[in-house]
């Protein structure tokens, strides 16, 4: 199975435990990540879940499993496997720099796509993930959301 990566990190005028804070409490990442969405995480732990609900059917929608936990220095989750087996991790590393902390977030995907696919695949994620950055930090440092939609 191939693995694919894409990494893009930020400056955010913050300690890690405010930035690990940020990234880790569902309350919070509602108001960067995709506003007006609410996430649940019954407990922050390897093998807990992170989702949102279908608002009709109460189902569990972009459910991930938590693969790592270290506060504050790093926090993964993964998706679920498709039916090839194909899946994506999502890795957050915090490493205190200056006064500040800089977040790094690591996009692995994990399955057989066509290099062409992943080509155009990762110049959407780092688009996205970049956008990500952008909101987390602005959430952090008080200030607008360039992003107020989401991505």
């Amino acid at each position: 199975m191939a693995q694919h990566a894409v990494e893009r990190d930020i400056w955010i005028a913050a300690p890690r435990e405010r930035v690990w804070q940020a990234i880790t409490d569902p309350v919070q990442m509602e108001q960067w990540f995709s506003p007006g969405t609410a996430w649940q995480m019954p407990a922050l732990e390897v093998g807990g879940k992170l989702f949102t609900r279908d608002p009709q059917t109460g189902a569990e929608l972009y459910t991930q499993i938590i693969q790592h936990v270290d506060p504050p220095q790093h926090f993964a989750i993964q998706t679920l496997p498709d039916a090839s087996g194909a899946y994506q991790v999502t890795a957050y590393a915090l490493r205190a720099e200056g006064q500040g902390t800089r977040l790094t977030v690591t996009y692995t995907a994990h399955g057989d796509s066509a290099p062409a696919d992943w080509e155009n695949l990762s110049q959407q994620h780092a688009v996205g993930f970049g956008m990500m950055l952008e909101n987390v930090k602005a959430h952090v440092e008080g200030n607008t959301l360039p992003y107020p939609q989401g991505f």
